[in-house]
């Protein structure tokens, strides 16, 4: 059962940052479809990117660098030092992807992943009423909006599935289940050794091969049971445990990098597909 709620919330968790990355995806297409500016589009995307990475590297510099959780340090004008290490972290993996001014404003929140949802939704508000999309009582605009709560789902079941564990009682039951049940059946084969070794030296008798086969599939078999299947069961606690936090441990990691380069990868193709149609003129919604 463990395994299970493990694997689930892995796949859930996985589940989930692909929505958000979809969403990007998604809002660009919806952009070459009605011809926005590409000044426009281009912030979007990377608006949406931006976010992407952000809660990529938050999620991991929580768990994997050791930020602590007492109340948080200030560096300077109100910024803590993990913010300060995440936008340090952001620049030295990806840099350029945000504008000075803009940085000054989102890193005096500690989840600016999320908020920055709340400027592409203000953005496509201003764009509605500039004319560059269809207004905000059209189906259109409904649409545009459902993607950038499809992208702020995505972030909340991420942060949930970060947050929200495993009670620590729970795992710490059956981890000791599976240990004292280790204990016991070491205990047990090691009665069931020491009992045949006093029944083939102690008595002297001269055994056939009948005799001797009879000892040794006990003894093989005792193995088996009292030795072999607690081995299993304290591996599979363990990948568990693993699998149960997917940013934490190494093997059971997220491939979000890779991911990430995806996406980046996808909208570079996009934007050059959508500029230079083969057969049509670039659509336009706003009149020139």
């Amino acid at each position: 059962f463990f395994l299970s709620s493990s694997m689930n919330r892995w796949y859930r968790c996985v589940s989930a940052f692909l929505e958000l990355l979809d969403a990007v995806r998604s809002m660009q297409m919806q952009m070459t479809a009605l011809g926005v500016a590409p000044e426009r589009t281009n912030m979007l995307s990377r608006y949406g990117l931006l976010s992407a990475w952000l809660l990529h590297l938050s999620l991991n510099m929580d768990l994997n660098d050791g930020v602590p959780d007492d109340p948080p340090e200030t560096v300077a004008d109100g910024v803590s030092v993990a913010t300060n290490r995440l936008w340090l972290s952001l620049e030295a993996k990806r840099p350029g992807l945000a504008l000075p001014k803009e940085k000054d404003l989102l890193m005096q929140h500690s989840e600016s992943y999320a908020l920055l949802w709340t400027w592409v939704a203000s953005l496509i508000g201003r764009m509605a009423q500039n004319g560059e999309i269809p207004p905000m009582p059209s189906p259109t605009y409904g649409r545009i909006l459902n993607i950038v709560q499809q992208a702020y789902g995505s972030i909340r079941d991420v942060r949930a599935l970060h947050l929200i564990k495993a009670p620590f009682i729970y795992v710490h039951t059956l981890a000791i289940l599976v240990h004292v049940n280790n204990i016991l059946n070491a205990i047990g084969f090691g009665l069931v050794l020491g009992l045949a070794m006093l029944e083939v030296v102690g008595k002297k008798t001269v055994y056939n091969r009948t005799g001797w086969a009879n000892i040794c599939c006990s003894l093989f078999m005792q193995f088996c049971f009292s030795m072999v299947a607690p081995l299993l069961y304290l591996a599979l606690l363990e990948v568990s445990v693993c699998v149960a936090q997917p940013f934490t441990y190494q093997d059971a990691k997220i491939p979000a990098f890779k991911f990430l380069k995806g996406l980046e990868e996808d909208l570079k193709n996009a934007t050059a597909m959508g500029d230079d149609p083969p057969h049509w003129e670039k659509p336009c919604f706003k009149t020139k």
